[in-house]
């Protein structure tokens, strides 16, 4: 079908398609009828549905369903975007208290050289006998004990009370 905007007339172009001739076998009226052409059928349109921009129906369903779905990539988006930030920082507090370990383990190690330098056994010896007073072990203060002779060992049974203390021990074995 064909349209003219100027005069608003639609033209049914399928009756102008040819079509195979067919010889009629026995002429009466009715062949001849259907013979031949049929006017053109005119059909006047409305026209003031074609100057307006059609609107679209909104199918309310699929928007919503379309933001959720947004909302919802969007979140994800976010969430993943704040773990990683939170991440780096917490890798950058890592490494910071790494750097801070490693500065302390040197000045400890600094201070151990110090202490170990100062501290010989003949400034502790000094130190011992002039602050304190103390002096070497002589022969005549060492006692030796032998303990091969006399050792024995005896049972002490108590009178049968026991206190809250020995009934503790006993019960975590100590």
């Amino acid at each position: 079908m064909s349209f003219n905007k100027q005069s608003g007339l639609a033209y049914d172009l399928s009756l102008f398609d040819p079509e195979p001739v067919r010889k009629p076998e026995h002429r009466n009226d009715d062949a001849v009828k259907a013979a031949e052409p049929e006017k053109a059928k005119i059909i006047r349109l409305d026209t003031d549905h074609l100057d307006r921009p059609k609107k679209k129906e909104r199918n309310y369903p699929r928007i919503l369903a379309m933001g959720l779905i947004l909302s919802i990539g969007a979140a994800v988006g976010i969430v993943v975007l704040r773990n990683n930030v939170v991440i780096n920082e917490l890798n950058e507090q890592i490494h910071e208290a790494n750097v801070l370990l490693a500065n302390q383990e040197n000045l400890e190690a600094q201070y151990q050289l110090r202490i170990d330098r100062k501290l010989t056994d003949e400034f502790v010896q000094q130190y011992a006998e002039t602050k304190l007073g103390m002096t070497k072990a002589s022969s005549a203060q060492k006692e030796f004990v032998s303990l091969t002779d006399g050792d024995k060992g005896e049972v002490v049974r108590g009178d049968g009370k026991e206190s809250f203390l020995s009934r503790f021990a006993r019960a975590f074995h100590i």
